[in-house]
């Protein structure tokens, strides 16, 4: 289930204030090795003794997973030094059942018609929402996209402490009045690549994550 290169999130079992990402090394029956866990917040790598306990969160099959872990040893792997993890998939807990985790981010976005006739001028924006099937996007009023419209978008999207620039095609499918100024439209992504996807899917997982932790959210 877990497999080679995948991200993790870890937190304390002492101390869920703080995240941290790892990736597996390599995966021996019930023991994960993974490169030294980094924290999110400070992008720092942050060293544990033997002995640690976490929490462990991954994403599979658009699916979030969760089992306790605790460092066991350390190791190297190809000159790599690991931690090594206990893995018991009898502790394995499956978290999100819906296909895509929808969340609310403002992220910076670029918008044009794809019709050989646009409605509309290209347009900068942020989105309102976002997963791995769609996004929404806040749009001004003089902006007149038709519902069914095809849209190529450029999203940006931080992840890791770096920025991926994504390139998506999306159908609109709702327009949402929202105020005297603005709308919100909804778009549903109908060409992505499955990196990309990968790459947003992961994206809402951590927040998600995040919010969890912050109690926004059971």
């Amino acid at each position: 289930m877990v497999r080679i290169g995948s991200f993790i999130q870890l937190e304390q079992a002492k101390d869920k204030s703080k995240t941290y990402k790892c990736r597996v090394i390599e995966h021996k029956l019930d023991k994960l090795y993974i490169d030294y866990p980094i924290d999110v917040q400070t992008n720092r790598t942050q060293l544990f003794p033997v002995g640690s306990e976490f929490q462990a969160f991954f994403t599979e099959n658009y699916s979030l997973f969760s089992f306790p872990s605790q460092i066991i040893g350390k190791a190297k792997i190809n000159n790599i030094p690991t931690l090594i993890m206990n893995f018991d998939k009898e502790h394995l807990k499956k978290i999100q059942r819906r296909e895509f985790v929808r969340i609310e981010a403002m992220l910076d976005i670029s918008v044009r018609s794809r019709n050989q006739e646009p409605s509309f001028a290209p347009f900068t924006s942020v989105t309102h929402d976002i997963s791995g099937g769609g996004l929404s996007v806040l749009i001004k009023k003089n902006v007149d996209i038709n519902e069914g419209e095809m849209l190529d978008i450029m999203l940006v999207l931080p992840l890791d402490n770096e920025m991926e620039y994504l390139h998506l095609i999306g159908t609109a499918i709702r327009i949402h009045n929202i105020s005297e100024n603005n709308n919100i439209v909804s778009v549903k992504f109908v060409e992505i690549d499955k990196k990309d996807q990968q790459h947003i899917i992961r994206y809402c997982f951590i927040k998600q994550l995040e919010n969890r932790r912050k109690g926004f959210i059971q």
